[in-house]
């Protein structure tokens, strides 16, 4: 699936995962990194709990973008069209 740093916790956990929704979860990778500087998660050990803590500079449309983006849960995330809609976009 690519770089191991930005695999939805489906394929970390259970070696498989879906097309959108795993392109969604690494677009939340790139997004975190460019607005925050770093990455969301430190050697994962945080990915599969959802834990992920966000500056409080950051608006909360981007905030919620990217927990949107890195929803643990597959089903949970965003589809390509419903982020071309979000308001933070």
């Amino acid at each position: 699936i690519g770089t191991p740093s930005y695999s939805p916790p489906e394929w970390t956990q259970f070696g498989w995962s879906y097309g959108e929704a795993a392109t969604l979860w690494s677009l939340g990778i790139v997004l975190h990194q460019m607005v925050c500087g770093e990455h969301p998660f430190v050697e994962g050990w945080n990915m599969s709990c959802g834990q992920l803590s966000l500056p409080q500079q950051l608006s909360p449309e981007c905030q919620d973008l990217i927990r949107w983006c890195l929803s643990v849960h597959s089903s949970e995330r965003p589809s390509l069209e419903d982020l071309f809609c979000d308001p933070w976009m």
